[in-house]
């Protein structure tokens, strides 16, 4: 379009000698196609290997699993490397090390996984130098992220145990902070909302071993005909305690789990659950990435504002699964 040659072309793009004559025909010809170097491209031509960074938090639990899948499988479809990098701990200071020893390798961008399941100020890390997305519970204002709707999720679930008759449910929370807990946030709303009690939620850690305890002790309260626990597998150990305890699931106590784990159907009763699709979180995560990638050096594209950082959201809502572990009252 501009009539010069490629390489006149590639001295204006970076910043080389041009005549005044060929700058203003290959200006107007940028303008005119809205052209922006791709920084994949320019890191190929360079002979570096393009990457990504994922921050990991808990990477051993099924959801961070299930989206690190994704993330590595579009990331593969765009040529591009996966950097995989965990806090030694869930303390600020180990994220921020993690991060900062990422940034070193001078990746394209980050993407980093339930920052605000952790005891930390978002401003205090974010925004960063380099493009990034957060993958959130809940939508991280201000913030371009993936939005699992975590208290969505929380909310469905009790207002179907409700619907089903129960006069209220109790919670069995999984270990993050209860003021970035959406979970149980949503559950506690949905209570509310339909005037129904609010039991105090029950705090486990990640080991069904516990929550079987936790079943244990449940099974002894005559109130208790209803559970939401805060994942599928915690879901599994109450249901083992309630048993233990002589306790039939549903006809004596309902139990629901949440994410949506692959053995869930296969529990004896099979598992009704809140799915959340992790894997297209993570996929989702880097298509998100990517765009910021090839807009960033637009002055005008300011990511960081809300008014303009709308298209840099998504919210991935989960789907509630009716299977055999929940039912009316008897």
């Amino acid at each position: 379009m501009a009539n010069v040659s490629i390489s006149s072309v590639s001295r204006f793009l970076n910043g080389g000698y041009v005549s005044s004559a060929n700058r203003k025909r290959i200006g107007d010809a940028v303008n005119r196609l809205h052209y922006r170097p791709s920084r994949i491209a320019q890191a190929l031509a360079s002979e570096i290997n393009p990457s990504i960074a994922v921050i990991a938090i808990d990477s051993s639990q099924l959801g961070p699993t299930l989206m690190l899948g994704g993330i590595e499988q579009k990331a593969r479809e765009k040529g591009l490397a996966v950097t995989i990098c965990v806090p030694e701990t869930n303390k600020v200071v180990d994220i921020r090390h993690t991060l900062n020893a990422a940034l070193d390798q001078q990746p394209l961008g980050v993407l980093f996984m339930y920052p605000d399941m952790v005891d930390m100020r978002l401003h205090d890390i974010f925004p960063l130098d380099v493009p990034y997305v957060m993958i959130t519970g809940e939508k991280a204002d201000g913030f371009p992220d993936i939005s699992l709707c975590d208290k969505d999720g929380g909310e469905i679930i009790t207002r179907y145990l409700l619907s089903l008759g129960h006069e209220t449910v109790y919670h069995v929370a999984v270990p993050v902070k209860s003021k970035t807990n959406r979970r149980m946030q949503g559950w506690a709303k949905a209570l509310r909302d339909m005037g129904a009690r609010v039991p105090e939620p029950i705090y486990s850690t990640w080991d069904p071993g516990e929550a079987r305890d936790i079943g244990r002790a449940l099974a002894l309260k005559e109130d208790v005909t209803a559970v939401f626990a805060g994942n599928d597998e915690l879901a599994i150990g109450v249901i083992s305690g309630l048993r233990d305890m002589g306790k039939r699931v549903p006809e004596d106590v309902s139990v629901v789990g949440f994410d949506g784990h692959p053995l869930s159907g296969y529990w004896d009763p099979p598992l009704t659950t809140l799915r959340q699709n992790f894997a297209e979180a993570g996929r989702s995560s880097v298509d998100l990435l990517l765009r910021q990638i090839n807009s960033r050096e637009q002055e005008e594209d300011e990511m960081a504002t809300d008014e303009n950082n709308e298209d840099m959201r998504m919210d991935i809502h989960g789907k509630l699964i009716i299977r055999g572990s929940a039912s009316k009252p008897h």
